[in-house]
């Protein structure tokens, strides 16, 4: 996994992140066709890459994270909102929260509606099941054959009774499989953790398809720039340990580098908008004015409260316990630290007239002050837990852009967060929701006082502001490689990119739309989707 053979293969994927890991199994299921995985990022070989509770060890390390910041926020004061990407074999399925979603099945209908025919719940239904083995109680909505294991969350405590009172005193059913027949509702999360580990696009799809001698992967990989002849993708140029290699495609190169990343090389190839490419330099290979525009996310806010009842979570943070856990996680694959972090989920509509639902509720047992402790070494942070409030289905529309031409330079990133009243009035009934459920009597004997923000937000311009000074992310960007039937699109449904001939992109960017819920689980489905289409099976 560190030098390539040759110089020519059949295929070249540039990124081994969610998207291009599935490729790079699916493809090299054909022992007559060649190909090769290019990442950036490092192996996915420190343990705590794999033990649920490493995440928090990990997630911020930029070894294994871009980390990167978008400009200034103009509708958030200007704060420069954080932006995690991995940068490691699996990418972001290597250091996310591993919550398994798939949106809502009116999400893909409505990409259908759009003229995307073959992507409509119908169609993708079959991909979703194809990747997955559901290890909890299955239904005609799940897989049970595929690479990737998924299960409910297995982490056990009586507040989760109170979380599903709270919801049915305000109207929100119980939803035992918000991945199955319906959506609506509160929940206990799926996870691709299973059996003690996190199973990310790597375990699951890459690692066993190594084994094969038409599949190679390099990691420490950069590419520079897609190489063309004429508007014929023929390679690609990419540096490693500081030399600049170039590598040739018969097929096709595919990019899956994610929304940014796709973005960026793109633009650096030469295929964007033609006025952008030259203000940089960079010669015009297509002149394809939307390359990096359509950039959405999902925008969050979170309310903490005081934990009254015993935690679990917080008495496990003391060091000796965590210690101990963290070893039985690694040598049993069992424990509280081989649970993935997340608890419950729920989707609810903030106005009842609407067709689906449009915020997602995340409910965590813990609060964001929590940290290791120790008795008269370091007292504990504030036992609490987190009701995080996500809109779906934003208005807002932000650009990937470069800030120069060097491919070691980040790119430029704007999202204009709230920048519509129906955002703004969304994000405000979102927090509202929030505040019902974890006021509701239900919560009576776990519950205190609200520690975030406080008593002291109340009215809807204090909410507003208190949601401008705090939200963020929950780091779901997607689009800036918009499919579509129209010629303004980036990419044409079977994923081609226009005005370009054997390229591809195959990630979270070609999303029209977002989807209603966490993205690891559709980009898996879209990659799925894809390898079929280069195959030849559609």
């Amino acid at each position: 996994m560190t030098t390539r053979s040759k110089d020519t293969y059949d295929y070249i994927i540039v990124g081994a992140g969610s998207a291009g890991c599935v490729l790079a199994n699916r493809l090299s299921a054909d022992q007559k066709k060649s190909v090769l995985v290019l990442e950036a990022g490092v192996k996915d070989s420190n343990p705590l890459i794999h033990i649920p509770a490493g995440t928090a060890k990990i997630w911020n390390d930029p070894k294994y994270n871009w980390s990167y910041l978008s400009e200034p926020e103009p509708f958030m004061n200007n704060r420069q909102i954080y932006h995690p990407r991995g940068k490691i074999l699996g990418g972001s399925s290597s250091i996310n929260m591993t919550a398994y979603v798939r949106g809502n099945g009116g999400d893909y209908d409505r990409w259908g509606q759009m003229g995307l025919t073959d992507w409509t719940y119908e169609k993708v239904l079959p991909y979703f099941k194809k990747s997955e083995n559901y290890l909890s109680e299955r239904n005609d909505y799940h897989g049970d054959n595929g690479p990737l294991k998924t299960a409910l969350s297995p982490t056990e405590d009586a507040i989760f009774d109170s979380y599903i009172a709270a919801g049915k005193a305000l109207g929100y059913p119980h939803q035992p499989d918000f991945n199955g027949v319906e959506q609506e509702g509160l929940s206990r999360m799926q996870f691709t953790t299973a059996e003690g580990r996190r199973q990310s696009t790597a375990v699951t799809f890459l690692h066993p398809a190594l084994s094969r001698n038409n599949l190679e992967a390099i990691t420490g990989a950069h590419v520079q720039r897609v190489v063309f002849d004429g508007i014929k993708a023929t390679g690609v140029e990419y540096i490693k340990g500081g030399q600049k290699f170039t590598v040739n495609a018969t097929k096709e190169v595919i990019l899956s580098g994610g929304t940014y990343n796709s973005a960026q090389t793109l633009l650096l190839s030469g295929v964007g908008p033609a006025d952008h490419l030259v203000e940089h330099g960079i010669s015009v290979v297509a002149d394809r004015m939307n390359v990096g525009q359509n950039l959405q996310d999902h925008t969050c806010v979170l309310v903490e409260y005081e934990r009254k009842s015993a935690s679990k979570f917080q008495k496990n943070l003391r060091y000796d316990r965590l210690v101990l856990n963290m070893l039985r996680a690694q040598f049993l694959k069992s424990g509280p630290a081989a649970e993935p972090l997340g608890f419950g989920t729920g989707f609810v509509k903030s106005r009842t007239e609407l067709a689906l639902p449009d915020i997602q509720i995340l409910f965590r047992l813990f609060s964001m002050q929590a940290h290791e402790w120790f008795p008269l070494l370091r007292k504990p942070g504030p036992s609490g837990v987190g009701f995080l409030s996500c809109f779906l289905r934003p208005e807002s529309r932000g650009s990937v852009s470069l800030g120069s031409n060097s491919p070691g330079d980040a790119p430029k990133i704007i999202n204009n967060f709230f920048s519509t009243e129906m955002d703004r009035k969304t994000m405000r009934e979102g927090f509202k929701i929030s505040r019902s459920l974890a006021t509701n009597a239900s919560f009576s004997e776990h519950l205190g006082i609200e520690m975030l923000p406080g008593d002291a937000v109340q009215s809807d311009d204090e909410i507003d502001g208190f949601i401008r000074e705090t939200a963020n992310t929950v780091f779901h960007p997607i689009g800036t490689c918009r499919m579509g039937i129209d010629e303004g699109s980036v990419v044409d449904p079977q994923l081609n990119v226009r005005g370009c001939k054997n390229l591809r992109v195959v990630d979270a960017s070609v999303m029209p739309d977002l989807t209603g819920g966490n993205i690891n689980a559709p980009v898996i489905m879209i990659a799925e989707k894809a390898a079929d289409y280069i195959l030849g099976f559609k």
